[in-house]
Formats: structure tokens, C-alpha cells, sequence
């Protein structure tokens, strides 16, 4: 879900630097749209360690799957 939105301003930002009138304005927001796709990737890398960190069995059990 944070992933989502991080990605989601990233490619905003990257609309409003193609439409910026201005060089100043446009390397700005390609500046944030890199810091947002950072913020996104370090989203993916949390929820990929909570995974690995949350035991198997209540991982599947939160997934509703059978661990037989």
C-alpha cells in the first residue's frame, strides 16, 4: 500500500516536470520524483522484512491457508 503511493508521486512529479515551464521547476521535480522512488523501493524492502520476520505459520494462518 505505501509502495503504491510513492509510486503515485513519483509519477506525478514526473507529469509536472514535463509540463514545467521552467528548468529550475522541472529539475525540481525530477529531484522528488527520484526521492519518491526511493521512498518506494524502501517501502518494498520493509514489507519483504516484515514478511521474513512474521513466523510462517501466522503468515499463512493472516493469509487464510492451511499449513498442513
Amino acid at each position: 500500500m505505501e509502495q503504491a503511493y510513492w509510486l503515485g508521486r513519483k509519477r506525478a512529479s514526473l507529469k509536472m516536470a514535463q509540463n514545467a515551464g521552467g528548468c529550475e521547476a522541472r529539475l525540481i521535480h525530477y529531484d522528488l520524483a527520484g526521492r519518491y522512488s526511493v521512498m518506494a523501493m524502501s517501502a518494498e524492502t520493509q514489507a519483504i522484512d516484515l514478511a521474513n520476520a512474521v513466523p510462517r505459520s501466522l503468515y499463512l494462518e493472516a493469509k487464510g491457508v492451511d499449513d498442513a
